[in-house]
């Protein structure tokens, strides 16, 4: 009679060792995957090309302000027939046109001077016409010569700096102060409003657009936590399929089982794109503070920084967590899905159609991610749609992070957000339990995703007789 205590020992046993080894297949993945040359490679060449690239940028930025410096056009010769009293005098100012000298001269022989410009060789002189249209705006006109050897960027240059001073210079003339000029200006916008029945107006559904520096911010973030979880579930897949067409993975399950296997790769593939992303953002650093020893502080980005600090302005330590927290179990997700896709096949050269299921979700979590931004930027989206994009498992990675960090979700839907997506992974996790021994054996065509469900199905069964079949003994007994 005690042998069916001793049969659910064993069974309880073989369960909790289902895990077993994970530690040393994490191990031994990782080691091998470090040691590759192809990883080493990429790694090298990857932090020279950032080391290099803040400084070289930085100096290709500093070379082109010198080079721009001092204006090739020797002589500016000014025809303004607007009747205004401007004194032109100071027209253009700086080091820039240290060497150039303004002149003004009456309304009258435009015409003979273009003539004249035209006719003369290797004339460095610019000649702006200024007149005043019965439609009712100021039109300016620049001119040289057609042998002239003057660069189209140093005069558009020119004309714009130009046209800035001719702006302010008018409104002075007028007697409007600069602050009743800008009142004027002012835009006019026009909105229609909805009622309710009840005769009320409706509140507002759209959004409020996000700034351009928020767009990219958003879009960065997409990108950055795309990467991450591509390069993980891409080395999981390939190393599985690797595995199964070599026929190694048959004398890996000799002392560890299926689930040790997924789990310890699983791992090892989030640690080594970890070391990679660490490695690169501690490069940039490096480049960082290369660029401002060599050229100062004004390297590149230094004008965008303040920008990129105010919107982050309400970052604390929390959010930061709660962020990276997000991007992990992200990847943990799709990792377990590659897992599934590279186990679903059996030959090397079938890995593109067997992966097709990852790569579908992964598609479709980072669109909807793009597709947020696009509609937060044009102001066509509610926060509502915000929340429940940063819920959905396949979305919340892509879009939580960021949207967290930028102060467009708030901290209770970002923890729903990241308890949801723990949740599916865990789900997904024991779905994987269920099917992945089977199918880390299984030789043949690709498995489709009817064939992992229909696996699902008979395993379950087979555990509900197993059940069954164990009470049964129990009641005998």
């Amino acid at each position: 009679m005690p042998l069916p205590c001793k049969m659910r020992r064993t069974e309880a046993a073989m369960k909790r060792s289902d895990y077993a080894g994970w530690k040393e297949v994490f191990s031994f993945s990782l080691r091998q995957e470090l040691k590759q040359k192809s990883f080493r490679g990429l790694l090298i060449v990857m932090c020279v090309l950032i080391l290099v690239f803040v400084p070289v940028s930085t100096w290709l930025g500093q070379r082109g302000e010198e080079q721009e410096k001092d204006t090739e056009v020797s002589l500016l010769t000014i025809y303004d027939e607007t009747g205004l009293n401007i004194d032109y005098t100071h027209a253009l100012e700086g080091e820039r046109y240290a060497t150039m000298q303004v002149v003004r001269v009456p309304g009258e022989g435009f015409e003979e001077h273009v003539k004249a410009l035209e006719e003369s060789e290797d004339s460095t002189e610019l000649i702006v016409h200024i007149a005043y249209e019965e439609a009712g705006y100021f039109n300016l006109t620049f001119v040289k010569a057609a042998t002239a050897d003057l660069k189209d960027k140093d005069c558009d240059k020119l004309t714009q700096d130009f046209t800035d001073f001719f702006q302010d210079a008018r409104i002075s003339a007028v007697d409007v102060s600069p602050e009743q000029m800008e009142f004027i200006n002012q835009p006019v916008e026009t909105r229609i409003e909805h009622t309710t029945p009840e005769g009320e107006i409706a509140p507002e559904e759209e959004g409020e657009g996000i700034s351009m520096t928020e767009y990219y911010v958003l879009l960065g973030g997409i990108v950055v936590v795309m990467l991450i979880v591509n390069m993980g579930g891409g080395q999981i897949a390939f190393s599985i399929v690797t595995e199964k067409s070599t026929r190694v993975v048959e004398y890996l399950m000799i002392n560890v089982r299926p689930m040790a296997l997924i789990l310890g790769k699983i791992l090892a593939a989030l640690s080594t794109v970890m070391i990679q992303f660490a490695t690169y953002g501690i490069c940039y650093l490096i480049s960082c503070g290369i660029s401002g020893v060599l050229f100062g502080s004004g390297g590149a980005g230094a004008e965008q920084a303040p920008a990129l600090e105010a919107l982050f302005t309400g970052v604390n330590v929390g959010t930061v967590l709660l962020a990276v927290v997000m991007i992990l179990a992200g990847v943990f997700f799709y990792s377990i899905v590659a897992g599934l896709a590279g186990a679903s096949v059996s030959k090397m050269e079938e890995m593109a159609e067997g992966l097709k299921l990852y790569q579908m979700f992964l598609v479709i979590g980072s669109y909807i991610g793009i597709f947020l931004c696009i509609m937060q930027m044009l102001g066509k989206v509610s926060q509502t749609v915000v929340d429940i994009c940063c819920i959905i498992p396949l979305s919340a990675p892509f879009v939580m992070p960021a949207n967290l960090l930028l102060g467009k979700l708030s901290m209770s839907v970002a923890l729903i957000s990241l308890a949801v997506v723990i949740l599916s992974t865990a789900g997904l996790f024991s779905f994987t339990a269920k099917v992945y021994e089977s199918m880390i054996f299984y030789n043949g065509n690709v498995l489709k995703l009817k064939d992992i469900l229909q696996i699902a199905k008979n395993r379950r069964l087979a555990a509900n007789a197993v059940k069954r079949s164990g009470e049964e003994e129990k009641h005998h007994e």
